[in-house]
């Protein structure tokens, strides 16, 4: 290659990145005017963190539309941000955002900065482009616990990177603490402590030499982990006054508990099938690349050690437990939600579906982790491999669709770049075609891997494509609901102060995310009823001195006198009695 044709190639890669950097910012300005939000979209969900955050189970049970959560630690930061004064709904999105953020960018600098591979600044940067410009922030920048979940996950992978090898028991007692909040923060995380065991047994069976010395370590520190796991994590319910049944299952809320324990219907086995195999093709569609480069490398240098150095045992690099950690537990994600879509297949409405938001931010992770691997090269082998999962992914992924897959708006990010309209479970309908447009990025990405383009490089635009696709989504299906959640925080924000002290408050709405939030917003005081509000049982009514009321009906018996009508409320008072 000449110095005019190496130079060309620079500037076309920083014109690429350039043009990149700009997507990504497109993508982040787009979620950093969501954080702007003043009430939860995602509002079953969301307000019910809020909700077991801010008050004791007995009030929050006044509500019987709330789910019960036992997440010790998300809750606890809920609070922390409460009592700091922030505004709860914005400084808890910003805190999830934060902790997302910063454990994506430790992560990149690990991978990229502190690994004895150098990694040449523009893989560096795509990478790092990449994992930003991945729009998990539906979920990440919002009142769930993803951000956070991310955030303590990077911190396990980072632990696991730096102190697996050099010292074992520290590593145990940290990756236990880690673990206990992990957990705390979202009971599917024993899937990645499930993950750090098998990568434990991996380590140990790659050891071709003096293996025996790894197999006996392994109880001790399996004890130190435990220790330090139900220590912490008893101690932070405890501290979170959140219940415990079982000391040895204290992340185990009512709802996981009664999942678990369910018989799963007949016919349930082909539903967990059918998810986990649209689940795991949408993995290879987002990450095969990066999966199939970095075990090529690992396979490589692991036959690789004997001829080097006859001998000597095999030790994976710290670079290599963080790949590994990454891949098995988005493998074991899949598997837990697979076991869930089963466990809850008697439930049309959890059928069926794509579960995006338990394991797309895995693919990120596996992009960053692999950075060592993608500045090793690959040879035509691996690119072909990398197309060939590629390409499956997305025949697996469409035949899932074909299936009876529906993927709906609010179970992914940047998966529902593939949205398609379903005429009963998902009716929506826009006029961008997003599944073929999506379809073609997918292709043009497995033919570049194919032609041995920069593997990062063809990642980093297949995620702004479909990144771009998804975002365009989310404001086309979410615009209109956010803002109805600005219309009812400015009538719920002139209701209150029309409130007596005394009122006895009932609020009717036929949608039971608005239940949750007039619940939130009136600090856990009415009586709340779903359904259609002039439907409402005269019982639900009999002690209501006030009726707050979604939508044009007027709520039954009374009577009553509408003392403010909204854009979307209406507050009925018992007009006196003559």
């Amino acid at each position: 290659m000449t110095e005019t044709e190496r130079l060309a190639r620079q500037v076309a890669g920083l014109t690429f990145l350039g043009l990149a950097a700009l997507g990504v910012l497109a993508i982040l300005g787009f979620y950093a005017e969501r954080l702007t939000v003043p009430l939860p979209l995602f509002a079953a969900d969301e307000a019910a963190y809020l909700l077991h955050a801010l008050y004791p189970d007995p009030v929050v049970a006044r509500n019987p539309y709330v789910a019960g959560v036992v997440n010790g630690a998300h809750l606890s930061v809920i609070r922390a941000v409460f009592e700091a004064g922030l505004p709860l709904v914005v400084g808890d999105r910003i805190v999830n955002l934060t902790a997302y953020l910063a454990g994506l960018l430790a992560l990149w600098w690990a991978s990229v900065k502190r690994t004895a591979v150098p990694v040449p600044g523009e893989l560096g940067l795509a990478l790092l482009l990449l994992a930003v410009g991945f729009p998990y922030y539906r979920f990440a920048a919002s009142n769930l616990a993803e951000g956070l979940f991310v955030g303590v996950f990077a911190a396990l992978i980072l632990v696991t990177r730096r102190w697996w090898r050099s010292r074992p028991l520290v590593h145990a007692a940290l990756a236990g603490t880690l673990g206990a909040v992990l957990v705390l923060v979202k009971p599917n995380g024993v899937a990645e402590l499930a993950a750090l065991g098998a990568v434990g047994v991996l380590d140990a069976l790659m050891a071709k030499e003096d293996a025996a010395q790894d197999w006996r370590r392994l109880p001790v520190r399996i004890v130190v982990f435990a220790l330090a796991f139900f220590t912490v994590g008893n101690l932070i319910q405890w501290q979170a006054d959140e219940p415990v049944a079982h000391a040895w299952s204290f992340f185990v809320g009512p709802i996981y508990g009664a999942t678990i324990a369910a018989t799963a219907p007949k016919g349930a086995a082909a539903l967990g099938a059918l998810g986990v195999a649209a689940m795991t093709s949408a993995s290879a569609v987002l990450a095969g690349a990066p999966a199939v480069v970095g075990l090529s490398d690992l396979w490589r240098r692991w036959r690789a050690a004997p001829k080097a150095a006859k001998g000597t045992r095999f030790e994976a690099e710290g670079g290599d437990l963080a790949f590994l950690l990454v891949l098995v537990s988005l493998l074991a994600t899949i598997a837990m939600v697979g076991v869930f879509t089963m466990k809850v297949a008697s439930t049309a409405g959890e059928t069926l579906r794509v579960w995006g938001r338990y394991f797309e931010f895995f693919a990120p992770m596996l992009w960053l982790t692999a950075a060592p691997a993608l500045a090793r090269g690959l040879g035509g082998r691996t690119a072909a491999a990398a197309a060939a999962v590629t390409f499956a992914g997305l025949a697996g992924l469409l035949a899932c669709f074909r299936a009876g897959i529906v993927l709906f708006p609010w179970d992914a990010s940047v998966l529902t770049a593939f949205f398609q309209a379903d005429p009963v479970r998902a009716p929506l309908n826009f006029a961008l075609p997003l599944r073929a447009l999506s379809i073609l990025a997918v292709l043009l990405a497995g033919a570049a891997y194919a032609a041995r383009l920069k593997p990062a490089f063809v990642g980093l635009a297949l995620t702004l494509a479909l990144g771009g696709l998804s975002t365009w989504l989310d404001g086309a299906w979410d615009g209109p609901l956010v803002a109805q959640r600005a219309a009812f925080n400015r009538d719920m924000a002139a209701i209150r102060p029309r409130l007596l002290a005394e009122s006895d408050v009932t609020v009717l709405s036929p949608d039971v995310n608005e239940t949750h939030l007039a619940f939130l917003l009136l600090d856990a005081r009415p009586h709340v009823v779903a359904g259609p509000p002039d439907q409402a049982p005269a019982a639900d009514l009999q002690g209501a001195t006030a009726v707050i009321v979604s939508g044009p009906a007027t709520p039954p018996g009374g009577p009553w006198t509408p003392a403010f009508r909204g854009e979307q409320l209406t507050l009925y008072q018992r007009a006196a009695q003559p």
